[in-house]
């Protein structure tokens, strides 16, 4: 079973992801701060991180940053309302979904990237 790590600063969404998600077939974790998405980056090892450009705590950039210092294989996808760069490689991702309560596109991003 894929694993997804998922971060946003808001409840409501991080529980409409969690079960949207889970019901998609995947094990998932969520948390609203980048700090613990690092943290549970090594210890939980998902095959996808989903999180929010802005988090309380530290950017998503930074995080991912981080994450893919450590982890080359782990993707990394920002789901947000801020603007991404053209490169998204300068962020350190490996896709961008506009955030929407239809989760259809975050979905399909997922699909998307997981191994085969």
């Amino acid at each position: 079973m894929s694993r997804i790590l998922f971060a946003d600063g808001e409840p409501h969404i991080r529980q409409l992801c969690l079960e949207e998600l889970q019901d998609e077939g995947y094990e998932v974790q969520v948390t609203g701060r980048a700090a613990e998405v690092v943290r549970l980056a090594d210890s939980f090892q998902p095959d996808i991180v989903i999180m929010e450009v802005i988090l309380p705590d530290m950017s998503g950039v930074e995080a991912g940053r981080m994450i893919k210092g450590t982890n080359r294989r782990t993707r990394v996808v920002f789901y947000s309302h801020v603007s991404p760069p053209h490169d998204l490689s300068s962020w350190g991702a490996d896709g961008f979904v506009v955030k929407s309560p239809n989760l259809d596109g975050l979905k399909a991003a997922v699909r998307r990237l997981l191994p085969a």
